[in-house]
């Protein structure tokens, strides 16, 4: 493993995501693959897996998020996407999904999303990834 470090968004109820920096895809996929298993989602398949978020929910637990990620796929395409999966699922959960994500009230969403990218990027800068 490269890195492992967890990033909040503070807003009335923080919310953390960890992000996993691998040693390769295949290192990713297992873990993946691993995790997925060990939660009964045996059936998915991460063969072609670049970088992935696992998202769930935890009562009185601010981490909502395990976001994978792994050379040489940890470019801004990649970890921006990955963070748009954990901003929508932290949007939702902030919201209790009573209102879907459309283009009157994405300024949350927006800032969140921001928000996660620059904290990874910084991290991922001071764990020598970049």
């Amino acid at each position: 493993m490269i890195a492992d470090f967890v990033i909040t968004v503070h807003d009335d109820v923080n919310r953390s995501v960890r992000v996993i920096v691998h040693n390769s895809t295949k290192a990713l996929r297992s873990a993946a693959t691993r995790y997925d298993r060990a939660r009964g989602y045996s059936k998915l398949d991460n063969t072609h897996v670049l970088g992935l978020c696992h998202r769930f929910n935890m009562e009185n637990d601010p981490l909502c998020a395990v976001v994978r990620l792994a050379p040489p796929y940890t470019g801004i395409d990649i970890v921006s996407h990955e963070m748009a999966h954990a901003a929508v699922w932290i949007h939702e959960l902030i919201n209790h999904f009573k209102t879907p994500l459309d283009c009157s009230n994405d300024e949350m969403f927006c800032w969140i999303l921001g928000e996660l990218v620059r904290q990874t990027v910084d991290k991922m800068y001071e764990h020598g990834v970049y």
